[in-house]
């Protein structure tokens, strides 16, 4: 069974990871908030690629809504075996404005989101035979970004749910993550400051010459994540073309 379940799998690298995994010979739920247009044009491309595909509204920071989205997907797909948790929140969040209200909207968008809908899925992936959570993770759980404070504290909390998910659903379920570096640049970035961030990139120059190639590299990572052996759980797999190894 390869039937998938991708959150805000309509856009960026979300839409990247699904167009792969329909590659790789996945059916595939298209998860979207807004853009309901976006989510059928994947759902369109993963038909003509003859894989079953649908798409799913949700807000996933509401816990009631996420039973009915693993349902949906499960019934569109005719089962469940894997979910990749592409969602993410990218609200900036100046330290000297930072409130209780921003660092809830993070964790609920960045932690808890991602922890409940893996627990709302657990008992389809299990049914599967081969239940699998691919979450993509955020270098700032490492190292904070600077004024996105609340962005990175929930990232962090991200991170310790892979390790602690994957202890706690094992045997039945793998969960792993994949942490993208800089593999496409934010909307709101200037060209000229994404070019700078990518000098300071080892492989920087990849993703200069070929802006889709990070996303590749993040969907590949992911579909490896999807079929490997399943010996591997708990494992962070960092996509950052070497920015890391001279931070």
């Amino acid at each position: 069974m390869k039937k998938a379940l991708i959150t805000a799998g309509h856009k960026r690298l979300g839409k990247a990871i699904a167009l792969a995994l329909v590659e790789a010979g996945f059916d595939v739920a298209v998860h979207f908030r807004r853009d309901p247009e976006a989510a059928e044009a994947v759902v369109t491309a993963a038909r003509l690629a003859g894989r079953r595909a649908v798409a799913l509204h949700a807000e996933l920071t509401d816990s009631e809504s996420l039973p009915a989205l693993v349902a949906g997907a499960a019934e569109g797909l005719g089962g469940l075996s894997l979910l990749v948790l592409a969602a993410a929140d990218y609200t900036p969040t100046p330290i000297d404005a930072l409130s209780a209200a921003q660092l809830d909207r993070a964790f609920a968008q960045n932690a808890r989101a991602p922890v409940e809908l893996a627990l709302a899925a657990r008992a389809q992936l299990t049914a599967s035979g081969d239940g699998r959570v691919v979450i993509l993770g955020d270098l700032a759980a490492q190292i904070p970004l600077h004024g996105y404070l609340a962005h990175s504290l929930a990232k962090a909390a991200l991170h310790a749910a892979v390790r602690g998910l994957a202890a706690e659903l094992a045997p039945e379920i793998l969960v792993n993550a994949v942490v993208p570096g800089a593999v496409l640049r934010p909307d709101d970035l200037p060209e000229s400051a994404w070019q700078r961030l990518l000098d300071v990139v080892p492989q920087g120059a990849v993703v200069a010459a070929d802006p889709a190639a990070g996303s590749r590299a993040i969907a590949e990572t992911v579909v490896y994540l999807s079929t490997c052996s399943r010996f591997l759980t708990g494992t962070f797999v960092t996509v950052d073309g070497g920015r890391t190894a001279r931070w």
